[in-house]
């Protein structure tokens, strides 16, 4: 069978109007192919040139794929009713395989012409070291600040069905709202899911989460299970260590960090010093152990410096302390 006759039969075929004489003829010729590896690159040859030659548009490619998966004589039968090498149910067996196998070529050049290309998401990380906050807006219109010793991860720009982020350390987030795409944002050890809201997130280290929503409604949760959904003036602790959750009510409005304002309510010293060494860029010793037990609660306005803040401090839970370069020893 030359060129011509092939890319005739092949055109019948795939048109459905090969008679069964040439359908036969085809077959026969396809099974030989199946034990002539020359005759089988011949004929793949002769698919992809006519492939080639003869454009097909979206339409009738939608068409064509159908009819190729769907087409019953690509069905092997289960029985068999004539066991000759020659027999024409053998050859139909030998060539709908090798036939199958050729069409296969064309259905995934079908799907890799109509699938689209994922593009690859290209991240950027902005890092703030201590003793700086700062304020970024993403392509969303999202507004997020970053505080002192945070780092956040985010795409370039925002693709797909939501808005993914990476946070370690502590963000205020006013997310734009888009209730087709949620905003996720991941951190050591949990997810948290908006749509348009305001809130502060704090995630230093690997244990511990503290979320305070201002607006809106944010779900918290684990990769298997949910931690909360909390609203206005809600806040949630988390502690992946003992596995335990609290649910508060707070004010948001005390949330003032991304101003300069430093607030502790109700906070005992140890957390305290690892704030203001975040805070000041500075370190903070605690010499005597029952000094991380003291609890305050304090304001400092409009970015205090640092020994003011330890000079009320002092007076407050009755301990003294000593500057030794950029560190400052405390004791009971």
């Amino acid at each position: 069978m030359n060129n011509n006759d092939l890319n005739n039969l092949l055109k019948q075929y795939l048109a459905n109007t090969i008679s069964r004489k040439d359908y036969e003829k085809l077959m026969h010729h396809i099974s030989r192919s199946a034990s002539d590896h020359e005759l089988y690159n011949l004929m793949k040859e002769d698919w992809e040139n006519h492939a080639r030659r003869h454009s097909i548009d979206d339409a009738q490619s939608d068409t064509l794929y159908e009819r190729i998966v769907a087409d019953p004589r690509f069905k092997l039968t289960e029985k068999r009713v004539d066991t000759s090498v020659f027999s024409i149910r053998v050859f139909t067996r030998i060539a709908a395989g090798v036939l199958l196998f050729l069409c296969v070529s064309f259905v995934i050049s079908y799907y890799l012409k109509k699938a689209p290309q994922q593009k690859e998401i290209v991240y950027q990380e902005k890092i703030v070291p201590f003793g700086q906050k700062t304020q970024i807006e993403l392509a969303d219109g999202t507004v997020i600040w970053l505080n002192s010793g945070s780092k956040l991860k985010v795409p370039l720009n925002f693709t797909g069905n939501k808005r993914e982020v990476y946070l370690q350390g502590e963000a205020y987030f006013d997310v734009a709202h888009d209730a087709s795409k949620p905003f996720i944002i991941h951190t050591a050890n949990a997810i948290t899911q908006v749509i348009g809201t305001a809130f502060n997130m704090k995630a230093y280290g690997s244990f511990k989460l503290d979320v305070i929503v201002a607006r809106g409604k944010v779900s918290v949760g684990l990769k298997n299970r949910q931690l909360g959904v909390l609203t206005s003036n809600r806040g949630l602790c988390y502690d992946s260590r003992s596995n335990l959750t609290m649910q508060y009510n707070t004010n948001a409005a005390k949330v003032r960090w991304m101003y300069g304002d430093l607030i502790f309510d109700n906070t005992n010293m140890e957390e305290a010093a690892k704030t203001l060494d975040r805070w000041y860029n500075t370190q903070i010793i605690l010499a005597d152990p029952k000094v991380k037990a003291y609890q305050f609660t304090a304001s400092f306005l409009n970015h205090e410096n640092i020994d003011q803040v330890l000079k009320v401090l002092s007076e407050l839970t009755h301990f003294t302390y000593t500057q030794v370069g950029n560190s400052f020893i405390i004791k009971a």
